[in-house]
């Protein structure tokens, strides 16, 4: 073989290890696109003839806020890109994650060297790396906690890729986001924040909560962590994320095996009676359960305990099954 015709075949070599480099990752590594809206005008059916005002965030104009609200599921590796719209009439709104930086964007796709507050009816633009696999709490850190509390909070989901060995473990997925709400600070005198006083602060009442929910839902309302149909040897991902102001205190059945497969271990405490977890406002945990040897009228206990008084203000049982 010439010297010439050995060149040409080790370009065309060359050219098709790139062609292969980039399709593969292409395939591995995707572009997601999220649009969230901002908005100060949801309502939340706290129970029968209980509706209140809440703050959030909706994925469409039509859209109920929900909470949590939009989630963002990728899966690890994406790039994901965030078109937040602030229709919340007044109020400047950014989205800020304690765990995963974003970064915030001119329209042309520029990086913004200082980050700032999205103002009403405008847009801004975010990205970030979806890195570490686990469960994370987005929200907006302006009037810092009201803004929080009055629900403008939302959950990031990034699964671990395909080929790793926790698919083939779990069967169900449940994510359980648990806060409290005082409905004395969502009344319009408070929630009805213009822009010209942004930077007054908001006078607000003491916190004293008196309504205790996950996913939006009175606790009572939850049904239970998994069907009595299900395979009790596959094993349940539970997402566990504190959305409130109060530390929230999970106690599951000492019958449960667990693997802690997102967040600080050392607010997972093992005893004899149960197991007990403690999640911090804004902390985020995962836990694989597995629960062939739980009986069937066995209970989860939710405590959310004031902070300042260290006391139990409140708690209530979830059923295991249902």
């Amino acid at each position: 073989m010439s010297n010439h015709l050995h060149l040409q075949v080790e370009k065309k070599s060359r050219l098709l290890i790139i062609i292969f480099f980039l399709c593969t990752s292409i395939s591995f590594f995707a572009q997601e696109e999220c649009l969230i809206i901002g908005r100060t005008t949801g309502e939340l059916s706290i129970k029968e003839k209980l509706n209140i005002r809440v703050f959030g965030f909706s994925s469409s104009l039509s859209g109920q806020v929900t909470l949590p609200g939009v989630s963002i599921n990728v899966i690890e590796g994406d790039s994901v890109n965030i078109d937040f719209w602030n229709i919340s009439q007044g109020n400047p709104v950014s989205l800020y994650c304690e765990s995963i930086e974003f970064l915030q964007k001119e329209e042309n796709g520029k990086v913004m060297k200082e980050k700032k507050p999205i103002d009403h009816m405008e847009h801004g633009f975010y990205s970030f790396k979806a890195e570490k696999p686990g469960v994370y709490l987005y929200y907006s850190p302006e009037n810092n906690p009201f803004n929080f509390q009055a629900g403008m909070f939302g959950t990031i989901i990034i699964q671990p890729k395909k080929n790793d060995s926790l698919s083939e473990k779990k069967g169900n997925e449940a994510l359980w986001c648990s806060h409290e709400i005082d409905t004395k600070w969502h009344t319009d005198q408070i929630m009805n924040v213009v822009h010209d006083d942004i930077n007054k602060p908001i006078v607000l009442p003491k916190y004293n909560p008196d309504y205790f929910l996950i996913n939006g839902k009175m606790i009572k309302d939850i049904k239970g962590l998994q069907s009595l149909n299900d395979i009790k040897s596959e094993g349940v991902l539970l997402r566990l994320v504190n959305s409130g102001l109060y530390l929230h205190e999970i106690a599951l059945p000492s019958s449960m095996k667990f693997k802690l497969i997102f967040g600080d271990a050392n607010h997972v405490l093992v005893s004899s009676k149960e197991i007990k977890i403690q999640l911090y406002p804004k902390e985020c945990l995962e836990l694989l359960l597995f629960l062939e040897n739980v009986e069937e009228k066995e209970r989860i206990l939710y405590r959310f305990i004031d902070p300042i008084l260290k006391k139990v203000h409140f708690k209530a049982n979830i059923p295991v099954f249902y």
